[in-house]
């Protein structure tokens, strides 16, 4: 059934027994990423003893995911307004289920994902995060496998079913579930002012400060993150890591006080010993190993995003 058939009044499509898990993709022109996902769930949901939805939010102003053929399980929704937040918020809206699950749409869940997200949900966990791991269609550069291992990875030291809320640095709203009510706590759950990325990261900072919600490890939830050449580069990492560094200053800021004024001026001047630091090393090791000195080259350039951090691009 494709998404034509079933257009705007989602309420005539909907099944009359609720699901007890919502799972929200946001995607953006990656029709071609979609059938095997989808493929992926459906053989999943067959598995599970429980009602399942996918709310695919498509994020793109033209619709460009409409026409893309999808089981009776997949809601389409479209969001015009770009920004992932936005996509997550109307996800969240859209969705029935006790507990939400959100998954990019360049993720492919691997064997028992779906299981694993339900025994933790029936566990009565409230906020829960699943491992990652990069999937490669092509071979990336020997010098950039490390870093890009790191961007695209998610492996925590931490117990099966174990407390991260002290790792949340390192969590990510792709592949993670939500109780509603948790969901509820931050109206909306994500904050638009980091439609350019971080959304995730403030929600938790709120989440764990304001509200004391335990987030939990499930590393058997697995998925694997398809990283295409175009992403497989050392452009690619620079910007990803300049933004990271760009991320961590705006989240202090917007924590606001005098407080977030310190903890910003702080990382200020830890991006500042970076950027010289790591900067001069990636000089003096390029001679010796290509791989070390990308790594202190990284480095300094998340020095530099903490020092131009009021710069960070972001849509309304």
């Amino acid at each position: 059934m494709a998404f034509a058939d079933k257009d705007l009044d989602t309420a005539a499509v909907r099944p009359p027994l609720a699901p007890a898990l919502s799972i929200v993709v946001p995607t953006f022109r990656r029709a071609d990423l979609l059938p095997p996902l989808f493929e992926a769930v459906a053989a999943q949901i067959a598995a599970l003893d429980l009602p399942v939805e996918l709310v695919l939010v498509d994020n793109s102003p033209e619709g460009s995911a409409r026409p893309v053929p999808a089981p009776d399980f997949v809601r389409y929704i479209h969001e015009p307004r770009t920004g992932v937040a936005h996509a997550r918020n109307r996800g969240v809206a859209e969705a029935r289920g006790g507990h939400v699950i959100f998954l990019d749409d360049d993720e492919l869940p691997a064997s028992g994902w779906l299981s694993a997200f339900a025994d933790a949900a029936a566990r009565g966990d409230r906020a829960v995060f699943g491992a990652v791991e990069p999937l490669y269609p092509e071979d990336p550069p020997p010098a950039l496998r490390a870093p890009l291992d790191r961007v695209f990875s998610r492996r925590l030291p931490a117990a099966p079913g174990t407390e991260v809320q002290h790792l949340r640095a390192y969590l990510g709203s792709g592949n993670s579930m939500f109780s509603r009510d948790t969901l509820a706590l931050v109206d909306p759950p994500f904050d638009t002012s980091f439609n350019a990325g971080g959304e995730d990261v403030w929600l938790f900072r709120r989440l764990v400060d304001r509200h004391g919600v335990p987030m939990i490890w499930r590393p058997d939830a697995l998925v694997q993150e398809i990283v295409p050449p175009r992403r497989a580069t050392m452009a690619f990492l620079r910007a990803r890591r300049f933004s990271d560094g760009q991320l961590r200053c705006k989240v202090e800021s917007d924590a606001g006080g005098i407080r977030g004024a310190a903890r910003v001026a702080l990382w200020m001047a830890v991006g500042a010993a970076q950027l010289g630091l790591f900067g001069l090393a990636a000089l003096a090791t390029l001679p010796l190993s290509e791989a070390r000195s990308v790594r202190f080259q990284l480095s300094a350039v998340g020095g530099l995003g903490k020092l131009l951090w009021w710069r960070r691009k972001a849509s309304a």
